[in-house]
Order: structure tokens, then sequence, then C-alpha cells
């Protein structure tokens, strides 16, 4: 499955690429987290609750930071097991300053074997895909704006 596009976001580049590569912010914004363990800077581990039709259950996902181009870019993969179910993947992203704030431009592509792979020739994976990148980038936007008022204040 393959996912891209690009969002705007009130804040500078700089500061946008710091929330994007810490995995204490990063991870309380994605979906469904239920636990983090961060090992390090660039190493980190996600359980998240998942549901597909009658599947539902956890997916351990080991997360690593890689290729980092402060504050230009970066790329992250991360291979998942759980449900009967194996998940391989690769993120990136690309930011551009603007005068409105920073531009977002980001890829993912993933790869899902076992149980839930039944699922993508229907095209629910995609969709379900989608939902969770729109809430992540939603979550993102919070995130930033707390950051930006607990600075001011």
């Amino acid at each position: 499955m393959h996912l891209d596009g690009q969002f705007t976001i009130d804040a500078p580049r700089a500061d946008v690429y710091a929330f994007l590569t810490d995995p204490a912010t990063v991870s309380r914004h994605m979906p469904d987290v239920k636990n983090v363990v961060i090992e390090d800077a660039d190493h980190f581990t996600v359980t998240a609750r998942v549901g597909v039709s009658h599947i539902k259950g956890d997916v351990l996902m080991k997360l690593t930071i890689k290729d980092r181009q402060p504050p230009l870019s970066t790329t992250v993969v991360g291979k998942g097991t759980g449900l009967g179910t194996a998940v391989d993947m690769v993120t990136s992203f690309s930011l551009d300053e603007t005068p409105n704030g920073t531009v977002v431009n980001w890829r993912g592509d993933v790869t899902i074997s076992g149980r839930l792979a039944a699922f993508g020739p229907q095209g629910l994976l995609d969709r379900i895909g989608r939902k969770n990148v729109d809430t992540f980038i939603e979550g993102i936007r919070a995130g930033l704006a707390e950051t930006a008022s607990s600075r001011r204040g």
C-alpha cells in the first residue's frame, strides 16, 4: 500500500522537524497507540490497537529513524507483528518553509502479510490507512500548537 500527500503547519520548519523526529512527542499523536518504549533518539517500539472487521488486537511496531537531514527530511522504517500479521513500513517526509508556516511532504509504503492482508483487495486497508493518516496529521497540528503555546506561556 502506498500513501502520500502534503499538509501545511503554522510553525517554523525547525520546530516541525524537531517534533516529527522526537519519538516521545510524535508517538503521543499516533492513532490508537497504547504504549511506547523509547530505546534511544532513533529507536522506539509502539504497541497500537488495530481493528479490521472482526480481527482486533495489538500490533507491536519497532521503529527506527534513519537518514536524518535536519531540518529538511528524514525516513522512519518499521517492522511490526501481531494478529497473525507482519507489517513492513517505510515512511519519509521533507519540509519546505513558506511564509505561512511549513509544508510537510510525506510518503508511506506499507506491506502487510498474514491475516490482515485479506482486507487489502477490497480497499479497506487503504481507507483505514488514509483515516489514520488524517488523524495523525491533526494530532501533529495539535501537538505543535501545544508546544508553541507552552513556549509563549
